[in-house]
């Protein structure tokens, strides 16, 4: 079965998430065995977003913080926040319910009260980057219950049904708003340099990939020294620059296999190893196969 794919632009952005002005609200009913290594890539998006898990358990981060979400529970994800999320065991599975929300279903027309007052405020929060959503608490449950409502009742796809979803979805912006209210208009700190600095430094990745990159280089990129290059990694990815590099050749190289004319020494060279040896050697430690065995399985 052919797995999911986010389709994002250099800098990580998402594209076509919703639209943005006709009816800007998506569900989407999702299992992370359907991305490969089931875990979607790290990625943002303008609009802002909740995920309740309904099966299973997962590994979410959002910027540099990390949660384990089991079923009955959700998270909200603000914008422009980098967000990935990974199957909690490696031989599990995750099933989950996205809601991906433009606020503009809330506030109608940019400087309005209720975008001045209620929207913008949580939106361009720097440190709101997140919200865990328990089960366990009535303003998770709230929260939790309105998404849920509001889904199905644009599932009946009704006449009216528009109006009756932007209700739900207001009652949760109070609600939200309610709760994140003592966290707003707090000073700027260190975190949102960190994020800006290390899309960057993914951006630069991503675009030289198959070139001889080294960490000087990475580091260059976005004006930073060296150890201060891995300790941004592991503060906001878990991972060193290397390891992000490698594991994004791996996922570059999946396409090219699928063309049974390139050879695995024609695909390592197109993606930045100098070999096919240790391609193969790095692909079975990031896939849990060889690439001739992927190639087999997918090409039938």
């Amino acid at each position: 079965m052919e797995k999911f794919k986010l389709f994002l632009d250099s800098n990580l952005k998402e594209r076509n998430t919703t639209d943005k002005y006709s009816f800007p609200f998506r569900v989407g009913y999702e299992r992370l065995s359907n991305y490969e290594q089931n875990s979607f890539p790290f990625h943002w998006h303008p609009e802002v977003e909740f995920t309740y898990v309904t099966e299973g358990c997962m590994e979410y981060q959002a910027n540099d913080t990390l949660y384990k979400i089991s079923a009955g529970n959700a998270i909200f994800t603000n914008s422009n926040v980098l967000h990935t999320a990974r199957t909690a065991e490696p031989d599990s599975d995750c099933s989950y319910i996205v809601f991906v929300l433009n606020p503009v279903i809330i506030f109608g027309y940019e400087d309005s009260l209720i975008f001045n007052r209620y929207v913008n405020p949580i939106c361009t929060e720097p440190e709101l980057f997140s919200k865990y959503l328990s089960k366990e608490s009535y303003f998770g449950r709230k929260i939790i219950s309105l998404l849920l409502e509001a889904a199905d009742i644009q599932n009946s796809a009704d006449d009216g049904y528009e109006l009756l979803v932007a209700e739900k979805l207001c009652a949760l912006w109070f609600l939200l708003f309610q709760e994140l209210k003592p966290h707003l208009n707090k000073k700027e700190t260190g975190t949102a340099t960190d994020i800006n600095r290390i899309k960057t430094a993914i951006r630069f990745i991503q675009s030289h990939y198959n070139e001889d990159i080294s960490l000087q280089d990475i580091a260059d990129s976005c004006h930073i020294s060296k150890s201060e290059c891995c300790h941004l990694f592991k503060r906001t990815l878990r991972q060193t620059p290397f390891t992000y590099l490698l594991n994004y050749r791996i996922q570059r190289s999946l396409p090219l296999l699928l063309n049974d004319d390139k050879s695995m020494t024609e695909i390592a060279a197109d993606i930045g190893f100098h070999g096919s040896s240790y391609f193969a050697e790095t692909f079975k430690k990031v896939m849990s196969c060889s690439p001739r065995d992927y190639r087999k399985a997918h090409m039938k």
